[in-house]
Order: structure tokens, then sequence, then C-alpha cells
């Protein structure tokens, strides 16, 4: 390390620069979360639009019965009009009474088919009524999720804005730092998600909270070379006021 070199101003710069990059990572590690924060939104409105097209389905299926319901019931009436045609063309009592009891038999089965069919109806009144829901449900979803979406894009504006500026500030102390520090600096950097300095608090590394020897302790202290912690690398360094 160069003689002429001032660790303790080269420390106080590397601070600073901590505090950006701290300040940067943050930001950037929150807009990193953002699309999928959009992506869940949209998830969202899509259970809601399967919920709309289930009750439609529903509705579909109900109504396809109804018609069905009612084809059959129209079959049966005819089969009932032709049988009572056919009461003039019988000529013994038993053969009569036969045919009464099956057209009655008929006229049962038909007023059940009736009695399912205004049933139907009913179920088509609750499935539209359903449908209406959903759909308000789905618009009142879809405002909320567009106005929430609007906001993160707006945030992810904001950060990025932000972080342009802590750039610029970052630039600015770049070159009062010795491109050798500044190496080490940057490599820590990278591997230590953000955190390349590590503040000393009661003899401990802030890093990885180990426990630091009075040795390097004393090191720091002395301001005549960069310290590192033997467990986790980053720059070591104390305050001045708990120097």
């Amino acid at each position: 390390m160069d003689e002429n070199i001032d660790i303790g101003k080269q420390t106080d710069f590397l601070i600073g620069l901590q505090e950006i990059d701290t300040q940067i990572y943050k930001m950037e590690s929150e807009k990193e979360l953002k699309p999928q924060e959009i992506s869940d939104l949209n998830d969202s409105l899509q259970q809601k639009q399967s919920g709309m097209k289930d009750a439609d389905d529903n509705l579909k299926a109900i109504q396809l019965k109804h018609k069905e319901k009612e084809m059959l019931l129209g079959t049966k009436e005819e089969e009932v009009k032709k049988l009572q045609g056919q009461l003039n063309l019988i000529k013994t009592n038993k053969e009569y009474t036969t045919m009464v009891g099956e057209i009655e038999s008929h006229k049962a089965d038909n007023s059940l088919l009736e009695e399912e069919i205004i049933g139907l109806m009913d179920s088509i009144d609750e499935a539209k009524a359903r449908i209406e829901i959903e759909k308000q449900k789905f618009a009142e979803e879809s405002k909320n999720i567009d106005a929430r979406i609007k906001e993160i894009e707006a945030k992810v504006r904001d950060i990025d804005a932000a972080v342009i500026e802590l750039k610029k500030k970052r630039e600015g102390l770049i070159p009062l730092i010795d491109k050798k520090i500044l190496n080490e600096y940057e490599r820590i950097l990278i591997g230590k998600d953000g955190q390349a300095m590590a503040e000393v608090i009661n003899d401990n590394c802030g890093g990885c909270y180990m426990q630091l020897p009075p040795q390097v302790i004393n090191e720091i202290n002395m301001k005549e070379k960069v310290i590192h912690c033997e467990n986790c690398q980053r720059i070591l360094y104390i305050k001045d006021e708990k120097a």
C-alpha cells in the first residue's frame, strides 16, 4: 500500500460509498420483485375471469337441460294427444280402460317434467344473477388491479430515477478513492450482497458478527492499512466517536 495514502480519509470515502451502494442495492432488490408482483396481480385477475366463465358455463348447461326437457315435454304431449285421439277407435271396455291408464301415466310424467322445467327456469334466473355478481366482482377487481399495477410501475420509475441520482453521487466519490482499495471494495461488494464494509460494534464484525481479536481492533484504529474481517472478508472500520 502506498505510504502516502491516508487510510483514515480513504475509509471515510468508502463509508460514504457504502451508504450509497446500500441504498442502490436495496432499491434494485425492491425493483426486482416488482415484475412478480404484477404477475401475481394478473393471475388474481385471471382467477376472477375464470369465475365469470364458470358462471357462464353453468348457465349454458342449465339452459341446455331446460331446452331438452321442454322438447321432451312437447313430445310426450303429442303422445297424449295421439292416444286421446285413439280412444274413439277402441271397441272394448278393457282396451279403453288400458288406454286411459296409459294416458294418465303420460300426464303424470308430464306434470313431473313441468315441475322440473319450472325448477330449471328458477335455476336459470339464479345463474344469470350469479353471472352479474361475477361480472361486478371482475370489474371491481380489474379496476383495483389496474390501479395497483400503475402504482407499481410508478414506483419502478421512482426507483430508476433515485438510482440514477445515487449513481451520480457515486461517480463523484470514485475519483477520491485509491484504485487498489476501490478494486478490493468492488470485489467484496459483488460477493456480499452489496455490503463490502462492516462497522466494528462491541469488538464484533458488523457483517458476520464474529468477535475480533484485540490486535485487529488496534490495527483498525492505527489506520495504516485496510483491515479485512478474517471470516467474511469485509473491510472493517470503527467510527471516530467509537475509536
